[in-house]
């Protein structure tokens, strides 16, 4: 990822804003470039007492399915071409071996979401989501109806009308489907081999359909996306009443198609497309919940994504996914180098009964306390975070506090800190003051080659 300077303490919050330079989104702290191969023996250690500790508390499932049709230009996640359906149906398999190894570690937790993202998971055949929610509930003593929400994310041109019933019928409740343009040009240059009027007909499909929830994905920064273009992509979503609507920042990650391209994006015209989609958001009565995410109160929202800022645990399982913990984040192997030999890996460790984390990191006290603080920056209990770590986030972190009060992006009470809409528009800039500098090092060493 892109660090804003030499290190944390001379990151230059005014200059940067004055400047109007682009951070990279950071949806999660540490940043994945922060882990490392570590020893299995200790890694499992880590997990075993992060699970202990948090007995107590709801738990939180993703699963990863890393088959796509095509490799979009902007996506550095972990994926591979899509396979025959008998390799669908050993994947479910594969799935339900990890989730017994994690069921003694959550036995008679309350399992609040399940996740199930890519990857596109909506390519398997309904069947087989159907049988990997059966797994779950065979092998964690649970029943998919007593989950809050149940989600997955689909591409457009992977589900039908009839497809999409069908996942409603199977027990999911929330559909994430990624648009990211209305433009059929645009579709084209990130490698979608569809254009706007299947797309629209599958999410008109998916609000009929009665979930509870439809999330669209939108991406701001795509290659000749002018600003007319970008209000266009929003006009035509809002057309639509989704429940929520996700409006992402391009980021150019490394040993992506973009990246290949050598594409550059200009501060300027990424926070006047923030500031367009925003209101016009507002002006068609949305709440906005993050910097990045637009509800209709009442109906929309990300729950898992909201659990996972507030603290909850995430159990990643599935080849490349990633877990985030009370003591440790882990990942299940990943290469966008070597995207088949990573799948493979994962296939012998979990085929052997083993396990298939092999990299992550381990949060002290301090590195849980910049995550809390980084990923709940936007509304921030004091009072919870006092009970956590038994002292005041505005004293531990003065000086960080200080500027932002200064800059006039937090408004700070006794009970909350709070992102002032100023502070909105440029937290992904704010949030790396709050880096530790072993994090800020280990991103600055890491080698994307892996």
């Amino acid at each position: 990822m892109k660090l804003l300077a030499e290190t944390p303490d001379r990151l230059n919050l005014e200059r940067l804003i004055d400047d109007e330079v682009q951070g990279d989104y950071i949806y999660m702290y540490p940043p994945r470039q922060a882990y490392r191969t570590m020893d299995k023996e200790r890694l499992t250690g880590l997990i075993h007492a992060s699970t202990s500790d948090a007995r107590n508390q709801p738990v939180n499932l993703y699963f990863h399915f890393p088959f796509c049709r095509q490799i979009c230009g902007f996506c550095n996640l972990y994926s591979v071409t899509a396979r025959p359906e008998e390799a669908y149906s050993d994947y479910i398999s594969l799935l339900a071996l990890e989730m017994h190894h994690w069921a003694p570690l959550i036995a008679g937790r309350t399992i609040d979401t399940i996740y199930l993202g890519g990857g596109t998971p909506s390519i398997l055949p309904l069947e087989q989501l159907d049988r990997c929610l059966a797994n779950i509930e065979l092998a964690l003593g649970t029943t998919r109806v007593s989950i809050p929400e149940i989600a997955i994310e689909v591409a457009p041109d992977t589900v039908d009308e009839v497809k999409l019933r069908g996942m409603r019928e199977i027990g999911i409740t929330r559909v994430n489907l990624g648009l990211q343009t209305t433009s059929d040009e645009g579709l084209h240059q990130i490698g979608r081999r569809h254009g706007f009027s299947l797309a629209r007909k599958r999410i008109e499909d998916a609000l009929g359909c009665g979930f509870d929830n439809v999330c669209v994905d939108l991406i701001y920064g795509l290659p000749q996306q002018t600003p007319e273009a970008w209000q266009t992509t929003v006009r035509d979503v809002l057309a639509f009443g989704a429940p929520t609507v996700c409006a992402y920042p391009l980021t150019l990650r490394p040993n992506t198609g973009f990246a290949r391209k050598h594409l550059t994006l200009v501060g300027a015209e990424q926070y006047r497309k923030y500031e367009m989609a925003r209101q016009m958001f507002i002006d068609a009565e949305y709440t906005q919940q993050t910097h990045v995410r637009y509800i209709v109160p009442g109906v929309g929202g990300y729950r898992q994504k909201t659990n996972h800022w507030a603290g909850q645990d995430i159990i990643g399982i599935g080849a490349g996914a990633r877990g985030y913990l009370r003591s440790c984040d882990y990942r299940n192997g990943y290469s966008i180098q070597r995207r088949r030999s990573a799948l493979e890996s994962y296939q012998e460790n979990i085929s052997r009964g083993e396990i298939s984390f092999n990299a992550g990191f381990e949060l002290n006290t301090d590195e849980r306390m910049r995550r809390q603080a980084i990923l709940g920056l936007i509304d921030l209990d004091r009072t919870q975070f006092l009970n956590e770590f038994g002292i005041d986030v505005v004293d531990y972190f003065a000086d960080q506090f200080a500027e932002l009060s200064r800059l006039n992006l937090a408004n700070i009470t006794s009970e909350r800190v709070q992102l002032t809409e100023r502070g909105r528009k440029f937290r992904d800039l704010i949030v790396q003051m709050f880096f530790s500098d072993d994090v800020w090092r280990r991103i600055r060493e890491f080698d994307y080659m892996e």
